[in-house]
């Protein structure tokens, strides 16, 4: 089935999306604690060795107001509005004029650039974590030492924080936060007092003494033991988590009470929710106040709340050089699929990799450049392998997309011979391949097709290149690498992505505008107001 993304995309329209603001709209207070036991059966399926994790008894449903305990009781349920969604706003971190890290003095090319090296970092990231091996977990580690570049990367690991933010607003009464979405890590964590190692946040940092349901988390307790590196503070559970371009975070583990307000102005409140609150941080956080992940761990945000939203949710990326205040919705639960049927969702399977079980890994089978199939790409290029290596996985946090060499090398030779325009030294903007297009008002430039198993995904020529400057300059935004491959937030513009985890398969279609979510109902909630972005 082939989904394209050129003038037929798909519109978001009224009716649309009025069911997606029925659902909740976020004034997410993040309060967090889980205690998580996770079973790990390794299976064998079509040749590919897959983690199938098991949570507590995830199969067994909470009935309504009913107190719930452990893993797969994660949250008390007390509306069954709220299985119709959440929602909430994500940001470019780079782009957007209400980021933390937004820098107006930077032209065009700057941004792009500082994306390009973010991006480079966080797919060596990834490699690190995959070579490691399968991540341990409660390894114990010395607080009293100081974490170095070189212990940083002896650490167990994830990626480099993302390309976007949310705001988030945590404790009672609710404190409002801004932390990066992150689909490649687990743990949710704020910068909080005191607060002796840490990097500047615009926001006070979380205090957690003005909050009455902060409470730390026991060191015996199955969430602690979930943790990659944790020690024992004095009976409570202490957490070091380290990103894979040297950043890391250290603290407390907590829970506090997750608020959600519903779009009929109905509070749900939910307790014990697991975050990490880090006293000692340091790294690429700059101007946001910590992060929250969406990986597929126990730990992270959609596995914690995965009773109350089904193990579901999407996103819709907005074109990076949109209206500065566009916003990408990020949805949660039954809206994201409400949406995603409306716009005929294509399927294709999520893949386990026991060696990195926080990552959404999909199958890729075959590359078409202008309709015809790249040659010389060899045989399972793409395919995961038993020791971990390999694969293709979907992120929304790096900037590019990222081949296995001996899948980019043909692939760039394939792209030159279907280019006429005079090549421009790319190096200046740390990418492989630009273009002068100045000369032609309506350039014409190849589609890029990925064949993925049960989809094709058609990338238009903005979803190919970048337009790096207001010469008129487009630069290629992939590149190769080794070990792995990544399929970035560039090529996602514009296309609605559906994680269905539950049913380990990911739901792709294209839509004409990402921005378009804010013509329907949902911007006349307070939360989606342009001048509240």
């Amino acid at each position: 089935m082939t989904i394209s993304g050129d003038s037929s995309r798909a519109h978001l329209t009224m009716s649309m999306l009025g069911s997606l603001m029925m659902t909740t709209t976020v004034i997410l207070i993040f309060l967090m604690s889980v205690s998580t036991s996770q079973v790990s059966a390794y299976n064998v399926h079509e040749g590919i060795a897959r983690s199938t994790h098991i949570y507590g008894d995830r199969a067994k449903k909470p009935q309504e107001g009913e107190e719930v305990h452990g893993v797969g009781a994660k949250i008390k349920l007390r509306s069954e509005a709220l299985r119709e969604g959440i929602a909430v706003r994500m940001k470019h971190l780079d782009h957007h004029p209400d980021s933390p890290l937004f820098q107006k003095e930077l032209t065009l090319a700057e941004r792009i650039h500082n994306a390009v090296k973010r991006s480079n970092k966080r797919v060596e990231g990834f490699k690190n974590i995959v070579q490691s091996g399968i991540t341990p977990r409660g390894v114990e580690f010395d607080p009293s030492v100081e974490v170095s570049v070189k212990s940083s990367y002896e650490s167990p690991l994830s990626a480099s924080p993302g390309s976007y933010i949310m705001t988030i607003t945590l404790g009672t009464p609710p404190q409002t936060k801004t932390a990066i979405a992150d689909t490649g890590s687990d743990l949710v964590w704020l910068q909080c007092k005191p607060c002796p190692v840490c990097y500047k946040q615009n926001d006070p940092y979380l205090d957690p003494s003005q909050s009455s349901t902060y409470k730390q988390v026991s060191y015996t307790s199955n969430s602690c033991a979930e943790l990659p590196q944790r020690s024992n503070s004095n009976g409570f559970c202490s957490y070091r988590y380290s990103y894979g371009d040297q950043s890391t975070t250290q603290g407390d583990l907590a829970t506090e009470t997750l608020t959600l307000t519903t779009t009929t102005g109905e509070q749900q409140k939910f307790e014990n929710f697991v975050f990490g609150c880090g006293h000692r941080n340091q790294g690429t956080f700059s101007g946001t106040d910590g992060l929250v992940g969406l990986g597929r761990g126990d730990i992270s945000f959609p596995e914690q709340i995965g009773d109350l939203i089904g193990a579901k949710f999407s996103y819709c990326l907005v074109d990076i050089f949109s209206s500065a205040t566009d916003s990408s919705p990020l949805l949660f639960g039954e809206a994201a699929v409400d949406v995603g049927n409306s716009l005929d969702l294509k399927y294709t399977p999520l893949v386990r990799n026991p060696a990195a079980d926080t990552f959404y890994y999909v199958k890729l089978k075959a590359i078409l450049v202008n309709n015809q199939k790249v040659s010389g790409i060899p045989t399972g290029a793409f395919d995961l392998k038993r020791n971990g290596q390999g694969g293709l996985i979907l992120d929304s946090g790096t900037t590019l997309t990222y081949m296995i060499q001996s899948a980019y090398t043909p692939f760039l030779s394939k792209l030159k011979s279907s280019i006429k325009y005079p090549q421009v030294d790319a190096r200046q903007y740390g990418l492989d391949l630009c273009y002068d297009l100045s000369k032609d008002k309506e350039p014409v430039l190849p589609t890029v097709t990925f064949q993925f198993q049960g989809v094709d995904v058609v990338l238009p020529p903005n979803n190919v290149f970048l337009t790096v400057d207001e010469k008129g300059t487009a630069c290629l935004a992939f590149a190769g690498t080794s070990d792995l491959s990544i399929f970035g937030n560039i090529q996602q513009q514009n296309f609605y992505y559906l994680y269905d985890v539950e049913n380990e398969r990911v739901g792709i279609a294209p839509v004409e505008s990402c921005a378009g979510l804010d013509d329907s109902p949902v911007r006349h909630h307070p939360m989606f107001r342009k001048d509240e972005l």
